[in-house]
């Protein structure tokens, strides 16, 4: 799909998406740094779906380190999501250097995690040496996550995929409790219910993983290391298995493709080794990955499509080229009314304007003040959301516009968080005693307006009252967090809700 501009990628996969009714998707962007910035965009067309969204970033490589514990935590994070259930349904962002690296097949993934509630029965030292062979580190005291600490019948371990540790604790070989474990004290708070232990090395140590990985690696110095029981870096993963992400998914997933070849790569620096400091030795091997001409023939046994102004040296040959027309957008960046102007220029000709924008009531604002009135079923309209850059489809007469034209700088989802339902207000609409819903903390009764002297300089804030004696003075210039609130039932009692509870809510219905 030729003129399809960086902005408008996200669109159009979505559509391909839905127009296909793909159980599961790959879009492969040229780099890593590329990943975070289309499942953003990604997420905001697929809305509710975005529960789908994956991101795996590629594995360090060459790694001339055991540990790279940021790099296994993402990564293991990503794997549990797409392998979770026996069917995906995941939306996996990844980058070319993802695709090219070999994994453990979903079957032994899956095999090899361990599911544990209380009243479980295992055998203490099998479940030592499970939780040694799937990558975790036994301790005195855990620290991060991958590792474990024995104190009698009581186990310590901090879950690949869990913000914090777990304590177990056994009588003999039952598993009679599981507790959140605080570490500073370490106390065991509250009980849970069970505890999923996902791999934390990408290489499962087992008899016949190590046998293989002897059998292939070359280098005489890596050979007698892997026979001496060392611990196997992540990057040796090619010589161990020839799975790769796109057997994962399986044949019928959709491979959505960048055009562009990506970056050359950085020289890599040899690592050098603090002074006076105790550091095992791993023997060097480049890493075993795919080739161009060997990734050329798996992506060709998917439904591929690509998307952008050429196509990539490495891709197989699509069938069929369609030309969207789609171009980057030119106006002037960073000026706010500037950009507007243009903007009214298109709606007086009869174009379809979006603006997403983490500012929606600000910009709706702006708009009115230039005669145009945003609402859906118009020709103008104004989303609250992210995107990284605008776009325009000159012939269907469709533009978007985002931050990063209005600001000179694209908003991510970190910058809109999940809002609850309601149009923008101004404080025309409002009076003392209405019910608002503040973006973040939820439900709220707005108490008027109110001028303070901060520093030195009057400002004036908008007074919020949550649950008990929960108090918010919200600047006015930023109003565009509050929206209407209106009961869709009468004789409801209304609660207010908790500062603070309302996003933690959300973020741990995200996680689940």
């Amino acid at each position: 799909m030729r003129g399809t501009p960086q902005g408008a990628r996200a669109a159009v996969t979505v559509s391909l998406i839905k127009r296909t009714k793909a159980e599961t998707a790959v879009i492969v962007v040229p780099e890593d740094s590329r990943i975070s910035r289309r499942a953003d965009d990604l997420a905001y067309f697929l809305g509710v779906q975005a529960t789908r969204l994956v991101e795996l970033a590629a594995r360090p490589e060459p790694d001339d380190a055991l540990f790279q514990p940021k790099s296994r935590e993402r990564r293991a994070a990503a794997l549990e999501r797409m392998l979770r259930d026996k069917k995906s349904s995941a939306i996996v962002v990844t980058s070319l250097a993802a695709l090219r690296q070999h994994l453990a097949p979903a079957a032994v993934l899956r095999a090899r995690a361990m599911h544990l509630k209380p009243g479980s029965e295992i055998a203490w030292d099998a479940l030592l040496s499970s939780l040694v062979a799937i990558g975790y580190r036994r301790v005195e005291t855990i620290k991060g996550r991958g590792e474990f600490a024995v104190r009698g019948g009581t186990l310590d371990v901090w879950p690949a995929t869990e913000d914090g540790a777990r304590r177990l604790e056994f009588d003999g070989e039952r598993l009679e409790r599981i507790g959140l474990l605080e570490l500073p004290d370490g106390r065991a708070l509250e009980s849970l219910g069970e505890i999923r232990l996902w791999p934390w090395s990408e290489i499962l140590d087992d008899e016949e993983t190590r046998g293989e990985l002897i059998k292939r690696v070359k280098e005489k110095s890596a050979k007698e290391y892997a026979k001496a029981g060392g611990d196997l870096p992540d990057a040796w993963a090619g010589y161990a298995y020839e799975t790769t992400l796109l057997d994962i998914v399986g044949a019928g997933a959709l491979l959505v493709l960048d055009g562009e070849d990506p970056p050359a790569p950085e020289p890599v620096l040899e690592p050098v080794k603090p002074a006076g400091e105790n550091v095992e030795v791993v023997p060097h091997v480049p890493p075993l990955q795919l080739g161009d001409e060997e990734l050329r023939k798996v992506v060709a046994e998917h439904p591929f499509v690509v998307v952008g102004q050429s196509v990539a040296k490495w891709t197989p040959k699509p069938k069929k080229a369609i030309d969207l027309g789609g171009e980057e957008l030119t106006i002037e960046t960073g000026r706010t009314g500037r950009v507007l102007e243009q903007a009214k220029a298109w709606v007086e000709r009869g174009d379809e304007l979006c603006i997403v924008t983490a500012k929606r009531s600000r910009i709706a604002g702006h708009l009115r003040a230039l005669g145009l009135e945003p609402k859906k079923g118009s020709n103008v309209y104004v989303d609250r959301g992210a995107l990284g850059r605008g776009f325009s489809f000159a012939t269907l007469g469709m533009h978007f516009i985002c931050d990063a034209e209005l600001f000179g700088e694209a908003a991510t989802a970190q910058d809109v968080l999940p809002s609850f339902e309601g149009e923008p207000i101004t404080l025309k609409e409002l009076a003392p005693g209405d019910y608002v819903l503040h973006a973040v903390h939820g439900l709220a009764r707005y108490g008027g307006v109110r001028e303070e002297t901060i520093l030195g300089e009057k400002r004036e804030l908008i007074e919020l009252s949550f649950a008990g004696n929960d108090r918010l003075l919200l600047p006015l210039s930023a109003i565009d967090v509050l929206s209407r609130y209106e009961s869709r039932a009468t004789g409801v009692v209304v609660e207010l809700a908790k500062m603070g509870e309302a996003v933690e809510q959300k973020r741990s219905a995200a996680k689940r």
